[in-house]
C-alpha cells in the first residue's frame, strides 16, 4: 500500500472540521453565498534525495474569507494539516485579493504549500 493513499481524503477530513466549505481543484461557491471556505490541490511532484525513486508530493491548501483571514487561523490550519504527516514547505505565504462578485467586499486568500515525503520502495 502506497504512502499516499488517503492523503487527499485526509485534507478534506481535516479542513472539514474547521466548519467552512472545501473544494477540491476549485471553488463552487455561488455569488450569494458566504466566501468563506478552503480549497486544496495536489500542486506538483518533484524527485528528491539521492535516490531516482524518491519523491516529494506538494499539496496547496487556499484559504478564503470575506473581508479577512482572522488572525491566528493560519496556525491552526497548519497544525491540523501537520497532523496528518504532511511538512509545511519553507517558502513564503502569499496573501492575494478579489473583490467579491457584484459587491464591495474584498476576499481574502492565503494559499498555503505542504509536501509529503516518500521514499520510492514506498510508492
Amino acid at each position: 500500500m502506497s504512502k499516499l493513499n488517503g492523503i487527499l481524503e485526509g485534507i478534506q477530513t481535516t479542513l472539514e472540521g474547521f466548519g467552512y466549505p472545501v473544494y477540491y481543484g476549485r471553488s463552487f461557491a455561488k455569488t450569494n453565498d458566504d466566501w468563506n471556505y478552503f480549497v486544496f490541490n495536489r500542486y506538483y511532484i518533484e524527485k528528491s534525495g539521492k535516490s531516482y525513486c524518491d519523491f516529494n508530493y506538494h499539496y496547496q491548501v487556499h484559504i478564503i474569507m470575506e473581508n479577512y483571514v482572522e488572525e491566528g487561523f493560519e496556525q491552526q490550519v497548519i497544525k491540523a494539516i501537520q497532523e496528518l504527516g504532511l511538512k509545511l514547505v519553507a517558502s513564503n505565504m502569499q496573501f492575494n485579493y478579489v473583490t467579491k462578485n457584484s459587491t464591495d467586499m474584498v476576499v481574502e486568500m492565503l494559499t498555503i504549500e505542504f509536501t509529503k515525503p516518500v521514499k520510492g520502495c514506498d510508492v
